[in-house]
């Protein structure tokens, strides 16, 4: 094996290459990845809307890519962003500091366009990536806790008022961050969701005619993209009944949620009541590049 890399733009036409590399690459992850190819294109190129010119491939000089780093732009704490979607690197090419060669390639267009800051997560016991990202000059900035409910654990709760659950086309926005108790990280937020609602389902929960609750999530993946429960209607079964709701429409036994900030205690509770497991812990690590 050639220990030399060389970096370039990702192009659409190396998406099989791509999927390739994303199965090795985290085929001895923590959290195993089992995704089908059509599943890598919807959750990468469809949900995440990777950037190709703004994403990086790392080849070993027989052209097998050996490294990637995903990107996406939009707005995050009102700053242009580049966020990491996903960063790998094949166990054979490891060593090299591929990850590191990548950003050197990508920061100078980053700071071509004008963006402020780039942002990613990394699980807070992959210390070998933690390093990798601190020796760029990375720093973490939030603590967030992931959870998984498996269908057979989620814990029925009644509402004890009366209440109507449907689906809905568009967001409300105004409404739902007002039920929220942290700001979404940058793969939930409302600019990222609003580019990919063709892949998300949003339902609100009405009692006497008004909304109290929604979730929105990806009846594909099980995933939640948020959820919420107005302050004063907390307590009554209403965040149960929408979880109930979720899984009836959806194609999955069972529910994820990322990146519940550590001190977001209320969302934790809501969660670990119904039968959720915190399954991993991550970190947000933030690059300022002003």
């Amino acid at each position: 094996m050639a220990k030399s890399l060389y970096i370039r733009s990702l192009k659409p036409v190396d998406l099989t290459e791509m999927y390739i590399a994303f199965l090795d690459a985290f085929s001895d992850y923590a959290i195993p990845f089992r995704l089908t190819k059509e599943q890598f294109v919807r959750k990468f190129v469809e949900k995440l809307r990777i950037n190709f010119t703004l994403s990086a491939g790392a080849f070993a000089y027989d052209d097998t890519l050996a490294g990637f780093i995903f990107t996406t732009i939009n707005y995050y704490d009102n700053k242009l962003t580049a966020y990491n979607g996903g960063t790998g690197v094949r166990p054979a090419y490891r060593g090299h500091k591929a990850t590191a060669q990548m950003y050197d390639f990508l920061i100078p267009m980053f700071k071509e366009r004008k963006i402020k800051q780039c942002v990613l997560e990394v699980l807070t016991h992959n210390k070998r990536a933690i390093n990798s990202y601190s020796a760029i000059g990375f720093q973490k900035t939030k603590y967030y806790r992931c959870f998984k409910l498996e269908n057979k654990h989620f814990k029925v709760r009644p509402p004890v008022i009366p209440l109507e659950i449907f689906s809905v086309k568009l967001p409300n926005w105004d409404v739902y961050e007002s039920f929220a108790e942290q700001k979404p990280s940058f793969l939930d937020s409302s600019l990222m969701i609003n580019d990919n609602l063709a892949n998300e389902t949003i339902i609100e929960a009405h009692h006497n005619g008004r909304c109290i609750g929604y979730a929105i999530y990806q009846p594909a993946f099980g995933r939640i993209s948020q959820v919420g429960v107005s302050p004063e209607m907390r307590g009554k079964g209403v965040g149960a009944n929408i979880i109930q709701y979720i899984f009836a429409t959806c194609q999955q036994k069972h529910l994820t949620v990322i990146n519940v900030e550590k001190n977001a205690s209320v969302t934790q509770d809501f969660f670990l009541n119904l039968g959720f497991l915190n399954q991993i812990d991550q970190y947000e690590m933030i690059l300022p590049l002003e």
